[in-house]
């Protein structure tokens, strides 16, 4: 019921937050070195797009040869950096997003390592790095096809960081269906849970987005409070 799935979300930030009593500035570390890795990638892209974009505010009738040598110029070396950007978020952001989400599995009910953080490199890499791309090209295709579905698949396909770092075993077809099996009629509840910081969210904004690097490990130990109640229920 609605009461009930709010009353949840309540119960899983508080046990994030007490997961996190001694243990807040290792998580914020973590979340900054893997949030680095993760953001390195989709920063290069966003730079190459940057640079066509202002390469397109000059009317091509107005340029001269120098100008026209310096826009193709600037459209291969965006280009570079748009393949560059994509490589290194497929075989680097990938993978530290798989470590990261193993550390706040293993913070629900211990302290785990730094080490910890970066299991995703080592532990059932080229798995990883795999099915972190399908789910991106699915949920890409889905949204260019239909918004509204796409948004529904990115909530479906949120678990499956989760469920690779939490099981070596599983392949990658089967991580696709056990997410599907687990969010099945839980995808609005975590919906919830996300909405539920829509008051630090303000907060954050406040602070000219600095508070954010603060919230991340509140959201992701929330995150993986959600998951593992999600697979205590499924087991």
């Amino acid at each position: 019921t609605e009461d009930y799935d709010m009353l949840k979300s309540k119960e899983l930030r508080a046990k994030a937050w007490n997961s996190l009593k001694d243990k807040y500035w290792m998580a914020f570390i973590v979340v900054i070195v893997s949030g680095l890795l993760v953001s390195i990638g989709t920063g290069l892209v966003s730079a190459a797009q940057s640079m066509i974009d202002i390469v397109n505010m000059v009317d091509p009738s107005e340029m001269d040869s120098t100008m026209e040598l310096g826009a193709v110029v600037i459209n291969i070396m965006a280009f570079v950096l748009c393949i560059a950007g994509l490589m290194i978020s497929i075989f680097i952001g990938n993978a530290a997003s798989v470590g990261l989400t193993n550390y706040f599995i293993k913070n629900t009910n211990s302290t785990p390592t730094f080490a910890d953080a970066f299991s995703g490199f080592k532990v059932r890499y080229r798995r990883n790095i795999g099915t972190l791309l399908l789910v991106g090209i699915k949920v890409v295709l889905w949204s260019i096809l239909f918004v509204i579905p796409g948004i529904i698949k990115s909530y479906e396909y949120a678990i499956i960081p989760h469920i690779l770092a939490d099981d070596p075993e599983i392949s990658s077809k089967d991580a696709f269906k056990k997410a599907k099996e687990m969010m099945n009629g839980n995808k609005f509840r975590l919906f919830k849970l996300n909405i539920s910081f829509i008051g630090w969210y303000v907060l954050c904004f406040v602070t000219f987005g600095i508070g954010t690097f603060f919230l991340m490990p509140y959201i992701n130990a929330a995150t993986a409070e959600f998951y593992v109640e999600l697979k205590s229920m499924n087991d």
